[in-house]
């Protein structure tokens, strides 16, 4: 593969908060999820039955009465919650609905009750939940509402802020090296590959803990960059890992490796796999929350290993890529966020759609989209629970977004 022109960047950071909190702002955070029957919460505004989500298997808002702007009791305009199949109003229970589920409807409206809804009628109502169809919360079983009986993660959703439910519950599994006694730390080090040694860098957080099983960010560099610019955040990224470990708050292990040459070529898949293994024996990964982040040639990479391996990576998150490096045959899912400027001449807009199509084929997504949030990215309906495919273009070049450290975080934290 050829070099890789990078123009520079002069994007600067968006102060934008967490995807999941942007998509409160769309309606995408009712309570936890379809599955309960309703609860009577502590009241509302004007005094609600609506409960958790409801027992619909659409996440329709469930069972309720109205509320007191209420026209209808299954969905009303603005009273009873939830919106029935997932209308778009999003004023729906700020005078007394409890919020049903929220989110996106399962039969790909647009969103739900208002962010507000939940939490301010009662009912049970989840802690960030940015699944649609009355998914699983983000972070698991959730928080009660004023006065309702605590959220459980109810069924898998399909909508959200990027899709959450599925596998957002899914419990850790601790690598062999969970409990190990060896000491470890971060730094630069060699592995042999294939007779050969290859280098990669490694930040541990801060009091890491051996008996903590900790999610695992391969960061890959692009053509004209190597492994320092990756660990060390350098121009145009906006911190270490391409801004993500300054939000990790140290929960994520992260790892830079260095290509042979500049670049990345499917040889290397070798190489990530030694990593991993070694990872998994010396480190407490947790064996279900391993994901992929690059830029440019990066992102190509991580794009082979998105399709040659998703059985190992939940997740991975695509900076200007494409599948110039080939995506091998299978049908493996694997959740996919990828960004790309619209005014990219090195790796055109056009490839990194197609990329994205891949996925969003091999997840089963509808073609139907929807806005997510302010930064312009747009997310694919009807995705199997748990592998949602969102897509940011935004206005640059050929240069990681400047919201990237805050769109591959609220990604990959969901999970």
């Amino acid at each position: 593969m050829g070099r890789l022109a990078i123009p520079r960047s002069s994007s600067q950071l968006l102060i934008v908060t967490g995807l999941v909190s942007l998509t409160c702002a769309l309606g995408g955070c009712g309570g936890s999820g379809g599955g309960h029957q309703p609860q009577t919460g502590s009241g509302g505004t004007n005094g609600s039955t609506t409960g958790s989500g409801g027992a619909m298997s659409a996440g329709s808002g469930g069972a309720t009465t109205s509320g007191s702007g209420g026209t209808t009791s299954s969905g009303g305009v603005t009273g009873s919650g939830g919106h029935g199949s997932g209308g778009s109003m999003s004023t729906g229970t700020a005078s007394g609905g409890g919020g049903g589920s929220g989110g996106v409807a399962a039969s790909g409206g647009a969103a739900g009750s208002a962010s507000t809804g939940g939490a301010s009628a009662g009912g049970s109502h989840g802690n960030g939940g940015a699944t649609g169809s009355g998914g699983a919360v983000t972070t698991g079983s959730g928080g009660a509402g004023k006065g309702g009986a605590p959220g459980s993660g109810g069924a898998p959703g399909s909508g959200g802020m990027t899709g959450a439910g599925g596998g957002s519950n899914m419990p850790a599994v601790p690598s062999a090296g969970c409990n190990s006694t060896t000491p470890q730390m971060s730094g630069k080090f060699n592995i042999t590959v294939s007779g050969a040694s290859r280098e990669y860098i490694l930040k541990l957080p801060d009091n890491y803990d051996a008996t903590h099983p900790y999610r695992l960010m391969f960061g890959w560099h692009g053509h004209m960059y190597d492994d320092n610019w990756v660990a060390d955040g350098g121009a145009p990224l906006t911190g270490p890992f391409f801004g993500v470990q300054d939000m990790a708050n140290n929960s994520t292990i992260f790892v830079a490796p260095q290509a042979a040459g500049n670049g990345w070529a499917n040889s290397d898949l070798a190489f990530a796999d030694a990593m991993l293994a070694k990872f998994e024996a010396d480190l407490c990964i947790d064996k279900n929350r391993v994901f992929s982040a690059g830029f440019s040639a990066g992102a190509m990479m991580t794009v082979t290993l998105g399709c040659a391996r998703g059985d190992v990576f939940r997740g991975i998150a695509v900076m200007s890529g494409s599948t110039q490096l080939g995506c091998a045959s299978g049908t493996h899912q694997v959740a996919y966020w990828a960004s790309h400027g619209n005014m990219d001449t090195t790796v055109p807009i056009a490839m990194g759609q197609a990329a994205r199509d891949e996925f969003a084929k091999r997840n089963h997504c509808s073609t139907q989209t929807m806005a997510v949030d302010p930064m312009g990215c747009t997310m694919f309906l009807g995705c199997d629970a748990g592998y949602p495919v969102t897509f940011c273009p935004f206005d640059g070049v050929h240069e990681p977004a400047p919201f990237a450290g805050v769109g591959i975080w609220g990604f990959i934290s969901q999970f």
